[in-house]
């Protein structure tokens, strides 16, 4: 029954719109700013600065510096 239902409303989307270039289904808007850039964590400083930020901070903050420095680390060279 979901599935039937699923099938429809995506037909019914799909006949309604082929000029939408996006459809922001969860909600973001475009150009909104992303989670480390909110928290204050910029991304782009090196892996020992972000590891600093991580140990000096609390809550959202420090997870972000810590998803950052992780990310950094872990890209291909």
């Amino acid at each position: 029954q979901d599935s039937q239902r699923y099938d429809r409303a995506f037909s019914q989307a799909r006949r309604q719109s082929r000029d939408v270039d996006e459809n922001f289904a969860d909600g973001k808007k475009p150009g909104r700013k992303g989670l480390a850039k909110r928290s204050g964590v910029d991304c782009k400083q090196p892996v020992s600065k972000l590891r600093s930020i991580a140990s000096n901070s609390s809550g959202e903050r420090q997870r972000m510096a810590h998803w950052c420095a992780n990310m950094k680390s872990g890209r291909k060279k």
